[in-house]
């Protein structure tokens, strides 16, 4: 095993082992894991026909699925949709700027916008930043490949065009909004310490490692994350990681201890403030593969603890990682299936490649 050249001084008086427990144990991802540390990659990134879609999670402050993003003004509040008889005289482009909520009604004929108008009830300018469809993107964005922009013609005849954008935003809704609970049997490692006692840890760093390698490294399968440990739940799809062995160390109740910093890659959906976001969060064309594809790095600290036979067993964070590190991690077990109001995606997705 090489280690870095540089150094980290620790107590290892002041280390203690932090074994997983049931809430972090790995094998509730799967029973057949590789634990080993010397036979575990320490960089991955999935392949181009693998990754994870980056977009937008539709925000409800901003009017959900109901935002007009493909217009030289965005807004998704106070809109006035089309009649029937405007709509037949709009050009493709015009058609282009509505919302993908008022496409979805729209290819299926529905002049008086049924789902527009039940987005608009739930979408307020006051709710949180982090209220909106994270969950549904991330579980298709891992599940689909990415759209391509389509267009359809409705009972009337009229061609309806759809971003890609539209698209996964169409997508993204019904699965995070319309699905029941445990419908994708959705199986998590970590626990929410949002509002948790001393207890509760969050992810165990020795779980983190074991499932990245696992997952990004030997399987080159996506799986979702929380990435934020505070209250605020904020969902991402995996699609990567670099881990670098610092140095060994010391933990008290496990054979051996290393120190690592880790380099954790997900598919982005909020860039405020950033330069370029309407063009990297909204698209009318597919991103992945391109400078336009929204991703970030998050950079982790650890100590990795194993035991006699070099297996991982747990780890506890590091420095400013203690406060700032992933809440969950979590993965569906079930395929995705539209719901009977959402069947018409079964036309209107296509996979880009």
């Amino acid at each position: 095993m090489k280690f870095a050249g540089f150094f980290i001084l620790l107590m290892s008086s002041s280390v203690f082992a932090e074994t997983w427990d049931w809430s972090n144990d790995p094998r509730k991802f799967d029973d057949n894991y590789e634990y080993r540390l010397n036979e575990l990659p320490l960089k991955a990134d999935l392949p181009f026909n693998k990754m994870p879609w980056a977009n937008s999670y539709w925000p409800r402050m901003k009017g959900s699925i109901n935002y007009r993003w493909n217009t030289p003004r965005p807004t998704g509040f106070r809109l006035r949709s089309p009649n029937r008889t405007q709509v037949q005289a709009m050009t493709i482009a015009q058609l282009a700027e509505l919302s993908p909520a008022e496409k979805f009604d729209l290819v299926q004929g529905h002049y008086n916008y049924p789902l527009s108008t039940r987005v608009a009830y739930n979408a307020t300018p006051d709710a949180e930043d982090y209220e909106g469809i994270c969950d549904g993107w991330t579980a298709t964005a891992i599940h689909f490949t990415e759209p391509a922009p389509v267009e359809i013609k409705n009972p009337d005849g009229i061609i309806i065009p759809f971003g890609s954008s539209d698209v996964k935003a169409l997508m993204s809704y019904d699965v995070s909004i319309n699905n029941e609970p445990g419908t994708l049997g959705a199986v998590f490692i970590g626990d929410y310490c949002g509002s948790g006692g001393s207890k509760c840890k969050d992810i165990n760093p020795g779980a983190f490692h074991v499932v990245l390698a696992n997952e990004i490294g030997l399987r080159s399968q996506s799986f979702a994350v929380d990435a934020e440990a505070g209250k605020e739940t904020w969902n991402q799809p995996v699609h990567g990681f670099e881990f670098e062995i610092i140095q060994e160390t010391s933990a008290r109740g496990a054979a051996r201890a290393y120190v690592v910093h880790a380099k954790f890659k997900y598919a982005q959906d909020d860039l405020t403030g950033a330069e370029n976001t309407p063009m990297r969060l909204f698209s009318w064309v597919p991103t992945n593969g391109t400078p336009e594809y929204a991703t970030e790095t998050m950079e982790l600290d650890y100590i990795l603890e194993v035991d006699f036979a070099g297996k991982i067993i747990g780890g506890s964070w590091l420095g400013k990682s203690k406060k700032h590190h992933p809440d969950i991690f979590w993965k569906a077990t079930k395929k995705i299936e539209w719901t009977p109001e959402f069947q018409v995606l079964n036309t209107i997705y296509k996979p880009a490649f």
